[in-house]
């Protein structure tokens, strides 16, 4: 099932708070154009911000910048993957591939507290029921089951080809893991710790999000340019997303209260309404983007743009963006804390935990 656009959808301006370098995105064919006194009214904001004699930003910046966590320096260049936050023992996770580590922040502390080395080519970090356990995806093929406390791996779990993303689905206690050179996705149990089944994809998988609320899984496939609705239970394809705004998706994150999907592709962030399967638009935000994240309290979406070096807020309410806050290079991956409002950017060449806080 494929969803058709609607005949209007909402275009807005990628920034109005922060700096002068954006401006709105051309309405491609089909899509209705900001048009009348709005538009008139939102340049003569943006000629205002950006004039010679302007005095100050007409709006505030989104998020408050409340400083950094600086890791341990490395002779050569630092990189970091996908990062995870588990708010219930307030433990931020990275996948430090570079020194093929899992490095563990405690962010009420704001410093490192440990490292478990030893996996090759990490990638992501799926949580459990159980937070004193976390499971790795690792480029050698493996799923790393982690004991926290004792900073250790118990169990290598071999799963297939190049597993990227990784997911704990609490509704049916099983953990998915994308395998994107053979094009399936793994599925664990995280209480016998086996591989309990896969099943196919049509093409290459990137990031994923849980509906809990319906029991099915969203994942993003690059290479088609789509979203596959995925049934953990049958271990099958139920939907499949496409249009929008969807190209090459990267990250994916859902709203349960509005019933919205947000799709990341380069420049834009579409936005789905799975319950009637209908697209909402389009919203403009930055390039190179690689991981988003919901945050459930202030119904806002956040996107590491990387490639822009900084990151987006939208509202997931009126679906109109908040504006942008500079990050650094290379800060394309995220998460977001909902029981204190902060969101923790992995800014990776400068080996740095960015945090800012909502608003």
């Amino acid at each position: 099932m494929s969803i058709d656009r609607r005949e209007k959808l909402i275009v807005l301006p990628h920034n109005l708070g922060v700096g002068c370098q954006h401006r709105f995105r051309p309405a491609a064919r089909g899509r209705a154009a900001l048009r009348g006194p709005l538009t008139v009214a939102l340049c003569a904001l943006l000629l205002a911000g950006c004039s010679p004699g302007a005095t100050a930003d007409p709006l505030r910046p989104p998020l408050t910048d409340r400083g950094n966590i600086q890791l341990p320096k490395e002779v050569s260049q630092p990189s970091f993957d996908l990062v995870t936050l588990d708010p219930r023992v307030g433990r931020l996770y990275l996948s430090h591939s570079s020194v093929d580590a899992l490095e563990v922040v405690d962010v009420q502390a704001r410093k490192l507290v440990g490292s478990v080395t030893g996996l090759i080519g990490i990638k992501a970090i799926a949580l459990s029921k159980d937070p004193k356990v976390v499971f790795t995806s690792n480029s050698d093929g493996t799923v790393a089951v982690v004991d926290v406390p004792g900073l250790k791996v118990v169990k290598r779990v071999a799963v297939g080809r190049s597993p990227d993303a990784i997911e704990y689905d609490p509704a049916h206690d099983v953990i998915l893991v994308a395998l994107a050179a053979d094009k399936k996705v793994a599925f664990i149990d995280p209480t016998t710790q086996v591989v309990v089944g896969t099943m196919a994809l049509p093409g290459a998988p990137e990031l994923m999000d849980i509906n809990e609320k319906a029991g099915v899984v969203y994942l993003a496939i690059h290479d088609l340019s789509e979203v596959v609705v995925i049934d953990p239970v049958t271990r099958s394809i139920v939907k499949t997303l496409k249009g929008c705004d969807i190209s090459k998706p990267t990250g994916v994150a859902y709203d349960p209260d509005q019933n919205l999907l947000f799709v990341a592709s380069s420049g834009a962030l579409s936005v789905i309404d799975v319950l009637i399967e209908q697209c909402r638009g389009a919203v403009d935000i930055g390039h190179g983007t690689d991981q988003i994240a919901f945050n459930p309290h202030t119904h806002h979406v956040y996107t590491a743009d990387g490639g822009s070096r900084y990151l987006s807020v939208v509202d997931t309410v009126s679906l109109k963006p908040l504006g942008v806050i500079g990050t650094g290079p290379e800060a394309a991956t995220l998460a977001v804390d909902p029981t204190t409002d902060l969101v923790y950017v992995m800014v990776a060449r400068a080996g740095i935990v960015a945090i800012y806080h909502d608003p």
